[in-house]
């Protein structure tokens, strides 16, 4: 993969100096720019600078989403949205759970007052039966 050059260098030469680079250039067809790209190629140390740079540059370049990490990460959020619901609906229900034992608890008493003094009421009436005989 190639990178469209985008940056710029640049060098001060004198006026014979450019006019010998520029011949160059026109007598091999190409930019002045691309025979001075390689040239510097030329030289091993930089050539492979040059390579270690310009695979930095690909690693730094933003990269276009991954369809496949995208989609995971829609379903990891709707998976967690739906487990939000559900854990929210079940917490519902158990506090709705715990107020109707609540009332049914606080009910429960009153209803057991009335149940001993019936019992208070058969008892002495039992006595009483008891003590007839």
């Amino acid at each position: 993969m190639t990178t469209k050059p985008s940056e710029r260098i640049v060098v001060f030469v004198t006026p014979a100096q450019k006019l010998a680079i520029s011949k160059t250039a026109d007598n091999l067809g190409i930019s002045v720019s691309e025979l001075m790209r390689r040239a510097v190629l030329n030289f091993n140390a930089t050539s492979e600078q040059i390579k270690v740079a310009g695979i930095v540059d690909r690693l730094r370049a933003p990269k276009a989403p991954d369809a496949l990490n995208v989609a995971l990460k829609s379903v990891a959020a709707k998976a967690a949205a739906r487990e939000a619901r559900e854990a929210a609906a079940s917490a519902t229900k158990r506090a709705a759970q715990a107020r109707t034992v609540s009332q049914a608890q606080q009910a429960q008493p009153e209803e057991d007052a009335e149940h001993d003094t019936d019992q208070g009421d058969d008892a002495s009436l039992t006595d009483d039966t008891r003590s007839e005989r």
